[in-house]
């Protein structure tokens, strides 16, 4: 275990306007890595000013940015967010989620995935968690399907694979200020 007392731990926690510039730069690489897997264009990104990310960042009951840190440094991105509207108001959306090259393989995304997931869980009204992904994108297929997530019954379209998380319920009882739930 040696070997291990130097790997340095990796944090998650809700991402805040403070951490916009680090969001940003970390957003921008993955839609230059991987553009198809972002509904954006690195132009577009690229061109919106600090304070609306900033803004973008701001938990709101509909929308959570989480991020992986190592030590100081934002490693792994993911989003929560949720359609205000009653008739869909029991499903979530896990969106953005980006690893950056170097902290591959270590477990970031895997534990990202995870918050979000207890993250609605704390949330009463929502039953599933939804994403696409890109079908050839084997990493990210894997760590979905290892985190709970099947495949939906919508078709590819597109090359993106429809994948859903069914919440366990009932929920693990937490207090309203609970939200929150770390992991180490």
């Amino acid at each position: 275990s040696a070997i291990l007392a130097h790997m340095p731990a990796t944090s998650v926690r809700p991402l805040t306007p403070d951490d916009a510039s680090a969001y940003r730069a970390l957003r921008l690489a993955g839609i230059a890595e991987l553009p198809a897997a972002f509904c954006t264009t690195h132009a577009a990104e690229s061109g919106l000013p600090l304070a609306q990310i900033a803004q973008r960042l701001r938990a709101t009951s509909h929308q959570i940015i989480f991020g992986a840190f190592n030590e100081e440094q934002l490693i792994a991105i993911a989003g929560l967010r949720r359609e205000p509207i009653a008739v869909v108001h029991d499903k979530a959306s896990l969106w953005g989620v980006y690893v950056a090259p170097q902290a591959r393989g270590r477990g970031a995304g895997r534990q990202l995935v995870q918050a979000a997931i207890a993250h609605a869980c704390a949330i009463p009204e929502l039953g599933r968690v939804c994403l696409a992904v890109a079908q050839d994108n084997h990493a990210a297929l894997s760590l979905y399907l290892g985190c709970g997530f099947v495949l939906a019954d919508a078709s590819a379209s597109d090359g993106m694979l429809q994948m859903q998380c069914v919440l366990p319920r009932p929920a693990i009882a937490t207090t309203p200020n609970n939200v929150f739930l770390k992991i180490n």
